[in-house]
């Protein structure tokens, strides 16, 4: 498989899950309270390089863990699980001699639909798209998110 059809089939797995992640992006918006200075959206590969990976969002400012707290079980946006019969959802394996960079840009376009879809207009608090191990060709990409 290379480089575009890996891209693809990804693409179809996630798009199969805009909807709840939308409403999850929903609940944490209505949630954004004064102390929000910003939402931070990061994308996790996995270590192994196998294909797998999640998705959290937080609010960021003043004692995270007090901001957090309210949003807790809508935060884990996406996430690929290991079970004795596969990975759930049956996203592809990452392709030998591919990059975590590949996945991290395809979740970043994709978050960037399902965020265009869900908020419009978008004024205000800022939001970024980020991978903490620096993978992507954007590490960092902004929004901004209603209130």
């Amino acid at each position: 498989m290379d480089q575009d059809e890996y891209r693809r089939r990804l693409r179809r797995v996630l798009d199969a899950h805009s909807d709840d992640v939308a409403a999850r992006l929903r609940v944490i918006v209505g949630a954004i309270g004064d102390s929000v200075e910003s939402v931070r959206i990061e994308v996790f590969p996995d270590q192994d390089g196998e294909g797998t990976f999640d998705v959290w969002a937080r609010f960021e400012g003043p004692d995270s863990y007090v901001l957090n707290k309210p949003i807790d079980e809508h935060r884990h946006l996406f996430g690929v699980v290991h079970h004795e019969t596969g990975w759930e959802p049956d996203v592809p394996p990452l392709p030998r001699g591919l990059s975590a960079d590949l996945i991290v840009d395809t979740v970043v376009e994709w978050l960037d639909s399902v965020w265009a879809r869900t908020f419009d207009p978008r004024p205000s608090i800022p939001v970024e798209v980020s991978c903490p191990d620096g993978y992507g060709s954007a590490a960092q990409i902004p929004r901004t998110c209603p209130m």
